[in-house]
């Protein structure tokens, strides 16, 4: 019996011990505002915190202007203090307003929070209730005049002003016109890119590269260049409508699509290391900054259409029409 209950504690101290930080509810969120009835159209601020064991990174996502039923003004950096428990707290202000009457809740937050060693877990912020309330009495009915139009004095000499600006501008159209007519050229020409999704993506990969920013200590800007061209991919490529949307967002729209598991992955974790860059003020390294655009090149030479890419080293082999046809398919790609 008692070999019994030792080998129970052992047992109990194992789970204990194997379970993860984040069942033991070392993550706390608050949302709290400043009051919770306003007027229509007035501001009202959202105090948002998280408190975790220090070392934590909590990643929030950049709002939308229009967040459900609110509408987004402002939403202040993300700052984390230690606290003297061995916690720290993470902070951030989010100024909204509301144009109707009523009863409103705000709509679910979700937050990415990573543990020190690359794990990576979502939590949601609580939602909480704001009343907008009407700023007229219930009895109040009487109709009030609205006040006239100030008027602005206007010096006489604005039609002379305003006449030689619009020839100006005419005589520069007359010069620019007859110079585009000598020339050869057509009077509006706009610029067509013919270049493939895929080429336009390595195309500005190889741009970000060259601006050495990781060189410079500009990783975030960096971060955000190339996932924005990722994106631009992925929209121009296959449809998917990845821009505007967290990270979480985008997971259940890459497992819908056709696309490999494994590359699906992939994408997903360069978000999020950019997530962690952009708004966690997590700083890679030179040599990391550098492997992750290689990365992501990769990605793109792997998700690339097989046969654009067939096609393409069939022009480039450089034979002519005389000597090799290229197959039906390829012809239905180029067109």
């Amino acid at each position: 019996m008692k070999r019994m209950r030792r080998l129970f504690v052992v047992f109990t101290l194992l789970i204990l011990v194997t379970v993860p930080a984040w069942a033991a509810g070392e993550v706390q969120i608050s949302l709290t505002p400043e009051r919770n009835e306003l007027a229509v159209g007035d501001p009202v601020m959202l105090h948002l915190e998280v408190t975790h064991p220090d070392g934590y990174q909590v990643i929030i996502p950049q709002l939308e202007q229009t967040w459900g039923d609110l509408e987004v003004r402002s939403q202040s950096e993300a700052t984390t203090t230690a606290n003297d428990d061995g916690t720290a707290t993470t902070r951030q202000a989010i100024e909204v307003t509301i144009f109707n009457l009523g009863e409103f809740v705000t709509p679910e937050l979700p937050l990415t929070v990573s543990d020190g060693t690359g794990q990576l877990h979502e939590e949601v912020v609580p939602s909480i209730s704001l009343t907008v309330v009407p700023t007229l009495a219930e009895d109040d009915n009487e109709l009030r005049d609205i006040k006239p139009q100030a008027g602005l004095a206007v010096p006489a000499t604005w039609p002379w002003i305003a006449g030689g600006m619009l020839l100006l501008s005419a005589l520069a159209f007359v010069g620019w016109w007859a110079y585009r007519r000598r020339r050869g050229e057509p009077l509006f020409a706009p610029a067509v890119d013919r270049r493939a999704a895929w080429q336009v993506a390595l195309d500005e990969l190889a741009r970000i590269e060259g601006l050495g920013l990781p060189e410079q200590g500009r990783f975030k800007e960096y971060y955000t260049l190339f996932t924005d061209a990722q994106r631009t991919y992925l929209e121009e490529q296959f449809g998917l409508g990845v821009f505007d949307r967290t990270t979480s967002e985008l997971r259940p729209i890459l497992r819908r699509f056709n696309l490999a598991p494994e590359h699906s992955q992939q994408f997903l974790d360069l978000f999020s290391q950019s997530d962690l860059v952009k708004f966690a003020k997590f700083v890679p390294g030179v040599e990391m900054a550098r492997r992750t655009l290689a990365e992501a090149r990769a990605l793109v030479e792997a998700t690339r259409p097989p046969a654009e890419a067939e096609l393409e080293q069939f022009l480039a082999s450089g034979q002519t029409s005389n000597e090799k046809q290229p197959p039906a398919a390829h012809m239905a790609t180029a067109t």
